[in-house]
């Protein structure tokens, strides 16, 4: 998350410095890229963790 962090306000600073619509909006959809990309790294990880743990596996 740290990562996920610092990566959208590198791009939230990026957008502030921009005039174009194109390229803020290239920034935002980037941001929104991230972010599911982040989500969808978490449920794999709890999907891993859940399979582990699973007793039908002992």
């Amino acid at each position: 998350m740290e990562n996920l962090d610092w990566l959208l306000t590198q791009i939230a600073d990026l957008e502030t410095e921009q005039a174009t619509f194109a390229t803020k909006s290239l920034l935002l959809e980037t941001q929104k890229v991230a972010k599911e990309q982040a989500r969808r790294i978490e449920q794999a990880q709890a999907e891993l963790d859940g399979r582990i743990w699973s007793p039908n596996k002992w």
